[in-house]
């Protein structure tokens, strides 16, 4: 029993330690989030491209259900940089386990709901986007 205690002890001060480190983690990928979110709305091509990876890849529906496919520099060429674009974007949900992430995010934006669920790596110490799809739907015209 005398060793229980101080056993106990240490356990619970290691998940504390590890709990705020996860926490600490779950920011860092929202700050990344949150660049891509922001870099896309505000017109920061170079912020956008520091959340991506690269490789990344982005897929999605076109006309008929056609799957269409942007690579991180062709998403990135899409930005017009100083120009912001009047839509609204949010986290939905983070899901993480060591250094890899899920998250969903939301973008209303032209009487459509986007919804984007990418996933993420930390890669040298950064969390960064690597793959992404997207959805979206009609919420009013």
């Amino acid at each position: 029993m005398k060793l229980a205690i101080p056993v106990l002890v240490v356990t619970a001060g290691l998940l504390a330690v590890d709990g705020r480190a996860a926490d600490c983690e779950v920011e860092r990928i929202r700050e990344t989030v949150t660049a891509y979110l922001d870099g896309t709305s505000k017109g920061k091509p170079e912020q956008v491209r520091d959340a991506f990876l690269p490789s990344l890849e982005v897929q999605y529906l076109g006309e008929r259900d056609v799957l269409l496919r942007r690579t991180a520099a062709d998403d990135i060429r899409r930005i017009e940089p100083g120009v912001s674009v009047p839509r609204e974007g949010r986290i939905v949900s983070i899901d993480t386990t060591g250094k890899a992430a899920a998250v969903k995010a939301e973008i209303l934006w032209n009487g459509r709901r986007y919804t984007d669920y990418m996933l993420l790596l930390k890669v040298e110490g950064k969390w960064r986007i690597s793959n992404k799809i997207a959805v979206w739907e009609m919420i009013y015209e």
